[in-house]
């Protein structure tokens, strides 16, 4: 859903709608992104982010990411990077999307220099932990206008403070945790916590194991 808004330039006209002004951009410059010409980077290929890979690709995009345990891309990945080359892979896309979880490994590990490291046309991202991201960091990357614009659904501080820059920063969308909400998700929880007490009965592997440690 972000990848979409900001393909098609909504974070510019929500705000124009809401001060009630009717200015259509030209067409050369309307923001609009091609998807099929654009790489989305997915940080953390785990469930969220083989699902996000998926649908990306539906819509013609060119999908790489990054997985500290994972060893082969999942559907719709053209490409699977080892979690340390993500400053090698971040200059190549125009989207980067964070769905991993918050470990000692991962906490404030988008920083300043990571941002740095992104396109200036690209977008940022995070579905994952709040935790994994710098606020600051993000803040002045993008009054900086060293990326277009930003996505979160998860912060450092939950709720966001009413006083935070991101509040009124341009090219900004913010949700209240609310990703993961749908009309399953109770029945999609239970059905991963049935089929592991199966699993752990059986003695086989468990999903969705998280490495906290690192």
């Amino acid at each position: 859903a972000y990848v979409l808004m900001f393909a098609r330039g909504m974070q510019i006209y929500f705000p124009q709608q809401l001060r009630r002004e009717w200015r259509p951009a030209t067409p050369r410059h309307s923001g609009v992104l091609h998807l099929p010409e654009r790489t989305l980077l997915i940080v953390g290929a785990g469930g969220i982010g083989a699902e996000t890979a998926r649908l990306a690709a539906s819509f013609g995009m060119t999908v790489i990411g990054t997985d500290a345990r994972r060893e082969s891309p999942p559907a719709g990945m053209k490409e699977l990077h080892p979690a340390d080359a993500l400053d090698e892979v971040l200059p190549r896309a125009d989207f980067v999307v964070l769905t991993v979880p918050h470990t000692p490994a991962t906490e404030g590990f988008m920083h300043c220099e990571r941002f740095g490291r992104m396109k200036r046309s690209a977008f940022f991202i995070n579905i994952g932990r709040g935790k994994t991201t710098r606020l600051a960091d993000l803040a002045a990357a993008l009054e900086a206008r060293e990326i277009a614009g930003a996505a979160l659904d998860v912060y450092e501080q939950e709720p966001l403070p009413p006083e935070h820059p991101l509040w009124t920063a341009p090219n900004v969308i913010l949700t209240p945790h609310t990703a993961g909400y749908g009309p399953y998700l109770d029945e999609r929880r239970y059905d991963v916590i049935l089929d592991n007490c199966r699993r752990f009965v059986a003695g086989r592997p468990l999903r969705n194991i998280v490495d906290k440690a690192n």
